[in-house]
């Protein structure tokens, strides 16, 4: 079954191999992979730590803009519309840290290059907004509203995948649009800050939002045989308890391409890459979800909330 999967780190892996002389990295280093496990469209996301420069920013996004939209098999999502015979690529920014103050002029230009998905922070705290390794009672900041405010006359996304609490509910309180968790799974199954608490997942369904099943191995499970896609399908399942399964997609978090300790051993044991993708649809069909339902979660949801931005 095809498969949306809305977060992959590829704009942090163009920028570097183009800094290494390396050029056309997604036909070498991600095509064949997405196209074995049957992924037509993929949030390709600019990540930055929160120490980069906004130069660098500059650069990733220029550079991963470029390789999309010169490979003559690569469509760029600009306006909800999603092409059966090409991958599809969604643009994202992971991380504002490199906004020192007011975000609005490099948000417009992210925009004018493609980008349709932003987070504020990652898990640092910045002139925007608080990731969960922050200050819990720091939330948004003044800039921060501002850019969420920028980020709904643009039509961009609002990712709070790693936001604290504080900065989470500041989001949902400023934002008129519905928003993203991109790659996130249950807190009630898995007790780390990265993942939502029953109530941070019933904001999202009461916002018409999704949320994005993470294939990270210590978001899935404490017990590293459980750590697969199938207790992953259960982070489904459960949510879909909670808020029903027109509210959850895929957003793997893939990141093979990475250094250690990151990389393919970060992953599910049988999520490691893009071409085993299919191992989560199968694990789906396990614990229960009707074929209607899996294609909702797969690739329909997300076809759907771009479609009615």
């Amino acid at each position: 079954m095809k498969i949306i999967d809305l977060h992959a780190d590829i704009g942090m892996d163009v920028l570097k191999k183009h800094q290494e002389h390396i050029k056309d990295v997604l036909t070498t280093y991600h095509l064949e992979k997405l196209k074995a496990g049957d992924v037509f469209g993929v949030n390709m996301a600019c990540f930055f730590s929160g120490d980069e420069t906004l130069d660098v920013a500059y650069d990733m996004v220029e550079a991963l803009h470029g390789e999309i939209v010169t490979h003559h098999d690569v469509h760029l999502v600009l306006d909800g519309k999603f092409k059966d015979d090409k991958l599809n690529a969604l643009m994202s920014i992971e991380g504002m840290g490199f906004i020192e103050a007011d975000a609005t002029d490099f948000l417009k230009w992210a925009y004018e290059k493609g980008v349709r998905i932003g987070s504020l922070c990652w898990n640092d705290s910045n002139a925007l907004a608080t990731g969960i390794s922050g200050d819990p009672a720091r939330g948004l900041t003044t800039f921060g509203k501002r850019a969420i405010q920028t980020m709904n006359e643009l039509n961009m996304v609002v990712d709070v995948s790693h936001t604290n609490e504080k900065t989470f509910y500041d989001i949902l309180e400023t934002s008129k649009k519905p928003i993203i968790a991109t790659h996130s799974n249950a807190r009630a199954l898995c007790h780390v800050d990265r993942n939502l608490t029953d109530q941070q997942i019933k904001a999202i369904a009461q916002n018409q939002g999704l949320i994005g099943l993470n294939a990270v191995r210590k978001f899935i499970s404490d017990d590293e045989a459980q750590q697969n896609a199938l207790t992953l399908a259960q982070h489904a399942q459960y949510m879909a308890n909670l808020v029903g399964y027109q509210h959850l997609c895929i957003g793997f978090d893939f990141m093979d391409f990475l250094e250690p300790p990151y990389g393919r051993n970060a992953m599910a044991s049988d999520l490691q890459d893009a071409s085993m993708s299919q191992n989560f649809i199968k694990a789906l069909e396990t614990v229960g979800f009707t074929k209607t339902q899996i294609a909702a979660i797969a690739y329909q949801n997300v076809i759907d909330f771009f479609e009615n931005l």
